[in-house]
C-alpha cells in the first residue's frame, strides 16, 4: 500500500497510508446501501400514513415536489457532509474499513472541505470519473479531493500500548496510542523549544485531542504534564 509523508503546520512530519481503490469502493458501497435504506424508510413512512406518491402529489403538489427534492438532496449530498463532520472525517462505510478523510496538510477536514469534495462526488464522480482518478493518480484522489485539498487515508491500528499514571495513584489510565501519535509527541517535545509563541497553542491542541479521544478526566494539571506522561509512560 502506498504511503505519503505530510509535514503539518507545526513542522511535524507524519506518514500516512493512502486508502486504495478497493477499500474506498467498498466503503462507498456500504454508504450507498445506507442511503437506499433511508430512502426506503421515507417511502415506507408515506405508505404507512395511507398515501401513495401519486396521492401525495395530487394533494400537496408543489410542496410534495419541494420536500421530495429536499430529502433526496439531504440523503445524497448531506449524508456525507453530516457524517464527516460528526465522525471526524469518516462515514459509516469508511469506519468499517478504517478509513478517514483528512486535509492535505494532515489536519482534520473542516465544513468547507467536506462541502467541496462531496459536491463533486454527486455532480461529477458518479459518472465514474472519481474511480478513474483514484486508480490512475499518485495520491488516489477524486476530483473533489483535488479541489478541496483532501486525502483519504487508512487509520493506523493501535499497536503500541502505553500506560499513563497521574499524581493520583488510584487512577491508572491505560491507552493504546498509535505509532503515529507516539511519533507526534516525540516530535513535539523535540521541537518544543524552537516553536516560540506557537508552543502554547500547539500544546493545548494536542492536550484537547488526547483528552477527547481517550475521554481522560483531566483537572488541575497542565497539558504539558499530560503529554509528557503519555510519551514516557511506556509499558
Amino acid at each position: 500500500m502506498k504511503t505519503i509523508k505530510i509535514t503539518t503546520p507545526e513542522n511535524i512530519e507524519v506518514e500516512y497510508t493512502l486508502a486504495a481503490l478497493g477499500s474506498r469502493t467498498a466503503a462507498a458501497g456500504i454508504d450507498s446501501l445506507i442511503q437506499l435504506a433511508l430512502m426506503g424508510i421515507i417511502i415506507l413512512t408515506i405508505f404507512l400514513i395511507g398515501l401513495t406518491p401519486a396521492e401525495l402529489y395530487d394533494k400537496y403538489k408543489s410542496w410534495a415536489v419541494a420536500i421530495s427534492l429536499l430529502l433526496i438532496f439531504i440523503i445524497n449530498y448531506g449524508y456525507f457532509i453530516i457524517f464527516e463532520m460528526i465522525m471526524n472525517g469518516k462515514t459509516p462505510g469508511k469506519k468499517v474499513f478504517g478509513l478517514r478523510t483528512i486535509r492535505a496538510n494532515g489536519q482534520p477536514i473542516a465544513f468547507k472541505h467536506s462541502i467541496i469534495r462531496n459536491l463533486f462526488r454527486v455532480i461529477v464522480d458518479i459518472y465514474g470519473v472519481g474511480v478513474i482518478l483514484i486508480f490512475f493518480t499518485d495520491y488516489h484522489k477524486r476530483l473533489g479531493d483535488y479541489l478541496a485539498s483532501t486525502l483519504v487515508v487508512v487509520e493506523e491500528k493501535r499497536e503500541v500500548l502505553y500506560n499513563i499514571k497521574l499524581e493520583d495513584k488510584k487512577t491508572n489510565y491505560k491507552y493504546s496510542l498509535t505509532q503515529e501519535e507516539y511519533q507526534l509527541l516525540r516530535e513535539y517535545f523535540k521541537r518544543k523549544d524552537s516553536l516560540g509563541e506557537k508552543v502554547s497553542k500547539i500544546e493545548n491542541e494536542l492536550g484537547e485531542y488526547f483528552i477527547k479521544k481517550y475521554q481522560i478526566e483531566w483537572s488541575g494539571y497542565n497539558y504539558n504534564m499530560l503529554l509528557a506522561e503519555l510519551l514516557n509512560g511506556v509499558v
